[in-house]
């Protein structure tokens, strides 16, 4: 199959579950993609004019909390708002009985701190008081409560924000260029427009754009922590969604799409290890090490892909070996006698 269809019955629930799982173990890169994957899949069921169901706020609701532990603050406080927007608007469908209000409040609750938080970090002081309100009044039906905060490298990095810091000073034209693609893939948080990264451009040019991201977050990954981790997690969504639903760019075009994909999991992964972020490093670099193993055809070929499959490899023993993993530490070692061996 070119594509997959993401609308079969359980797969968007699945993926949420999985990104609220990953969550919880501190693997942001894959609860982003899982909550990716997730939230295009309940939009899939959705025409553009239809009412958004309160199954779908809940939803939502799960994709803003991912969002606002690792994710672009902007995405985030869109869906939450949005969540929130269409809760009130199901409300009388939420109090009819018991059981609702025990799935849908608390989804409701999240959201409003989720929105309540971001709006406040970045000065929208009565949008975030109001938030608060609808939080307080809906307290009593909830016992106890809480979000994940924000990872504080990440927490106020939107990705609007992290073009501009990419963006080398004193060059206007390259300016100029910076913040015309930056109207392309952003917009207002308060606009509610975009809620998920695929959502920033087309499927056939997110290759394109992910690789554009890719090339910032590594160019400037020694001097740009923050700006750089934002546009490579950004970057790695967009592949991996388009890998997931084995879009012919991705799935036929791997040579070319490969090695970006590779070098900003590998430049994000060091990234995290040197800000003490554990579980993340070596989410990223399991995930770098996935990509590179279906590099390995191409590099046998091209020397350049052997080069990035090399360093790569090289990093992920290091990884293995440091955290005692003496099994991956040595089937790295393997792999990487294996392209030496190489012609």
């Amino acid at each position: 199959m070119d594509n997959v269809s993401h609308v079969e019955a359980g797969y968007p629930e699945r993926q949420l579950d999985d990104a609220a799982e990953k969550l919880r173990s501190g693997q942001g890169a894959s609860a982003l993609v899982s909550a990716e994957n997730g939230l295009q899949a309940w939009l899939e069921r959705f025409e553009d004019d239809d009412p958004f169901t309160v199954d779908m706020a809940r939803a939502l609701s799960q994709h803003a909390e991912v969002l606002h532990r690792w994710g672009d603050p902007d995405l985030a406080v869109a869906a939450a708002d949005l969540a929130i927007r269409t809760f009130l608007n199901r409300r009388d469908e939420i109090n009819r009985t018991a059981a609702a209000r025990r799935r849908y409040v608390p989804a409701f609750m999240k959201a409003g701190l989720i929105a309540a938080d971001i709006h406040q970090r970045f000065g929208r002081s009565s949008i975030a008081a109001s938030a608060r309100g609808l939080v307080q009044d809906a307290r009593p039906m909830v016992s106890s409560l809480k979000i994940e905060a924000p990872v504080p490298l990440l927490a106020d990095m939107t990705l609007a924000r992290a073009l501009k810091q990419v963006t080398p000073a004193g060059d206007e034209q390259a300016a100029a260029l910076s913040r015309e693609f930056a109207r392309a893939v952003t917009a207002p948080a308060t606009d509610c427009s975009l809620v998920t990264s695929s959502l920033r451009c087309t499927s056939a040019d997110a290759p394109m754009v992910a690789g554009m991201f890719a090339a910032a977050a590594t160019a400037t990954s020694d001097r740009e922590a923050a700006a750089s981790l934002r546009l490579g997690l950004e970057a790695h969504v967009l592949y991996a969604h388009q890998s997931e639903r084995q879009t012919p760019e991705l799935r036929y075009n791997m040579a070319e799409h490969g090695p970006s994909w590779a070098r900003v999991l590998l430049a994000c992964s060091q990234i995290c290890a040197h800000h003490g972020l554990r579980a993340l490093t070596l989410d990223l670099a399991s995930w770098m090490a996935g990509t590179v193993a279906a590099l390995t055809p191409f590099a046998v070929i091209d020397l350049e892909t052997r080069s990035v499959a090399h360093t790569c490899i090289s990093w992920h023993a290091e990884l293995m070996t440091a955290t005692g993993d003496t099994a991956g530490a040595a089937d790295a070692r393997e792999a990487l006698r294996n392209l030496d061996a190489m012609p």
